[in-house]
């Protein structure tokens, strides 16, 4: 099992707290950064998808045969933070289904 610090502001006595509520507000918290990273986690793909229709092909095989123009430089710039994001998003959505 994981310990986890929670900040309980002084005018609440902690001890008073059930146990269930905790876990509740655990969960809810839980529920809504999932959701949070759904949201970004679409904005993302959307994003990498225009990309791709722009380039017509994934980044890998832009990055082999992306040009020296400045557009090209800047959207390889976005489109590879983009899909390093996402990688990092999948990952922290996958540590909270352990949850």
């Amino acid at each position: 099992m994981t310990e986890a610090t929670i900040k309980i502001p002084g005018n609440i006595d902690a001890g008073k707290i059930p146990d269930e509520i905790v876990y509740k507000a655990f969960a809810i918290a839980v529920e809504q950064k999932k959701k949070e990273i759904r949201k970004e986690l679409k904005r993302a793909e959307s994003k990498i998808k225009r990309f791709e229709k722009k380039y017509q092909m994934p980044l890998d095989k832009f990055e082999q045969t992306m040009g020296d123009t400045f557009q090209e430089h800047n959207d390889w710039i976005d489109w590879s933070y983009l899909v390093e994001n996402k990688k990092q998003l999948l990952e922290e959505m996958e540590n909270l289904e352990a949850c």
